[in-house]
């Protein structure tokens, strides 16, 4: 049977995270926000949560237009507060945020009625249900209230909800019988991260159970705690108009934990045009690199001298799920590595960053000294350079060089000099720390740090992997690296993606657009998408391959790194910067149009 998809006449598109940093789904929806409005026009609408700090950043707030006032009042009246601007992002799509603060005390009752329509068992949810169920059902009540007045009234209308959080919304709108058009996607499933994050085998588990003809039930999700969100997961799942997910791989983990395949998949994508050119990102890596230099220059050379004009650094960073996201891979491998550069004698030396987020109580007190002591040194030079130039000037015109110091520099200048070199060296011998920050819990029962220590990545003078695990944000106003996430990545000649469980992985898309050569795996979503397409992009064999030689293929990957030429990594980060053009929202986005579309026609009944 052949037909043609309904056009689309208005856009709500849903998501706890609009105008509302919580996680990943924030950037998925900001970066697509303007391609989105380019189609879509001012028939394109984003609703959101309001959270008053954020909203004062986020939100160019202005008086309602005429065709929402009649809904807002009638939501007021409920006690549910909305407020409408512009989205300051590009595309700054129309934005209605809600406030359902007033309406908590309803909790119970809108949870009682999704165990009866839906089966949502929450009984033992706590607020990181309760109260994006309570906005989420004032979304559907919202979108109910619109789509009963002009403009919007007996239009082809589409809501797009993303994640359990935006379910209640959905599930109100289908329980109504509204003749709108839903569309559900799941990122990740929360059960599936958390088998992933026990350290089982999920994809064995699926692809078993689908194998099997099975599919999970609620009795699992109980078994890990999780049940009211992978119920209200699995209600959405199952009575969307149009279920999809980000990826292949997540597309079977929800087939089996859901137990609906999904009608489309939607990939994620990145707006590559609001990123530098190969030309201007090498000037740009040139710059900032002079100044992480510095950085690692406070951080080692108060205990040993390395040369910092013969190393290659990776990254890695994500979420602290150690397992999940391959740290423990990326740690292992760099463990073999350094062992062989040190039998090999290598001459080149790796610097591995690790930038994962935890709890902390501030800097390390010996690093924040190193660098402030070293930035002493650096204005105490800096201080005495139109000096030196004049004092050399003037004895090159006398037709001499220099035979001695103090015929450039005066003894002021040479006794602070000798001050600051006996305070800077008098931790000589000694060994860097592993870890930038002071960690708010004991260091002794941090993985990160234990595995160092078990596989001899310990910063010695002697080994040629060194290592810095940076368990904050990075920020330009921060007192250590002082320098932004993008920043800082770009001075990197690597990022190690090696995840064990990644939907779909933006940090490798990050990288590659701005030129960075990255490894992620196969069981990631985009590894999967970008398999074969090309290098610059290593995809890591993991699926159904035993842990030491995953590790075996970092580390071969990693080694030839630190042995690779310039110009080699020059044709890396070209190929990687063409690969990031692969996801950019003018080629993904008519992906999410299609599902709209398919919403659409599949409540007029024509699909």
């Amino acid at each position: 049977m052949s037909f043609t998809l309904t056009n689309v006449d208005f856009l709500f598109e849903n998501s706890f995270e609009v105008a509302n940093k919580v996680g990943g789904i924030y950037a998925v929806v900001k970066s697509k926000a303007a391609q989105m409005a380019k189609i879509y026009a001012d028939n394109y609408y984003t609703i959101g949560f309001f959270d008053p700090k954020k909203a004062s950043v986020e939100l160019d707030q202005k008086p309602a237009p005429k065709q929402l006032n009649k809904a807002f009042e009638s939501l007021e009246k409920q006690g549910i507060k909305c407020f409408f601007g512009r989205w300051l992002i590009p595309g700054t799509p129309k934005t209605i945020l809600i406030d359902a603060e007033n309406t908590k005390h309803r909790v119970n009752e809108i949870k009682t009625w999704l165990w009866e329509q839906y089966q949502v068992d929450s009984i033992r949810s706590d607020n990181w249900f309760n109260d994006p169920v309570v906005w989420s059902y004032a979304t559907g009540l919202l979108i109910e209230q619109l789509i009963k007045t002009k403009p919007f009234k007996d239009k082809k209308i589409a809501a797009h909800f993303h994640e359990w959080l935006s379910g209640a919304g959905l599930l109100y709108l289908k329980n109504k019988k509204t003749p709108v058009g839903c569309v559900f996607t799941t990122h990740a499933t929360m059960l599936g991260r958390t088998i992933a994050g026990s350290g089982e085998d999920l994809y064995g588990q699926v692809n078993k159970g689908l194998a099997e003809g099975r599919h999970a039930d609620i009795s699992l999700a109980k078994r890990y705690g999780v049940e009211d969100k992978y119920s209200m997961e699995r209600a959405c799942a199952h009575n969307a108009d149009v279920f999809s997910t980000v990826s292949n791989i997540t597309g079977k983990e929800a087939h089996y934990l859901l137990g609906r395949e999904p009608d489309i998949l939607l990939p994620n994508g990145l707006d590559t045009k609001k990123y530098a050119g190969l030309e201007d990102l090498a000037i740009a890596r040139r710059k900032i690199r002079s100044e992480m230099k510095k950085f690692l220059a406070a951080y080692f050379k108060r205990y040993y001298e390395f040369d910092l004009d013969k190393i290659r650094s990776v990254f890695l960073s994500g979420r602290y799920e150690y397992h999940n996201k391959g740290i423990d891979v990326f740690i292992d491998a760099l463990g073999r590595l350094n062992n062989k550069l040190k039998e090999n004698k290598s001459e080149n030396t790796v610097v591995a960053f690790i930038f994962v987020p935890s709890g902390t109580r501030g800097e390390n007190i010996e690093v924040l000294k190193n660098v402030s002591l070293y930035s002493e040194v650096q204005e105490h030079v800096e201080g005495v350079l139109p000096e030196l130039a004049d004092n050399i000037i003037n004895l090159l015109a006398a037709g001499r060089l220099p035979d001695k110091s103090s015929e450039l520099f005066n003894e002021k200048f040479l006794s602070e000099s000798r001050k600051l070199i006996a305070h800077f060296t008098e931790k000589a011998g000694q060994t860097p720390p592993l870890c930038a920050l002071q960690l708010s819990y004991d260091e002794s029962k941090d993985p990160i740090i234990n595995e160092c220590l078990r596989v001899g990545l310990l910063n010695r003078r002697e080994d040629k992997v060194k290592v810095i695990f940076y368990p904050a944000y990075l920020s330009a106003a921060d007192r250590m690296i002082g320098l932004e996430y993008n920043e800082a990545t770009l001075t990197c000649d690597m990022g190690v993606f090696p995840s064990f469980y990644e939907p779909w992985g933006y940090t490798p898309v990050e990288a590659a657009v701005q030129a960075t050569p990255s490894v992620t795996s196969d069981l990631a979503g985009f590894g999967q998408f970008i398999k074969g397409k090309g290098e610059g992009i290593k995809v890591l064999d993991m699926e159904g391959i035993e842990y030491d030689q995953i590790v075996d293929q970092l580390y071969q990957h990693l080694l030839e790194l630190s042995n690779m030429e310039k110009e080699q990594l020059t044709a890396l980060r070209i190929n990687a910067k063409k690969l990031s053009k692969s996801v950019d929202w003018d080629v993904l986005a008519e992906n999410y149009v299609k599902a709209h579309k398919m919403a659409v026609s599949k409540v007029s009944g024509i699909y």
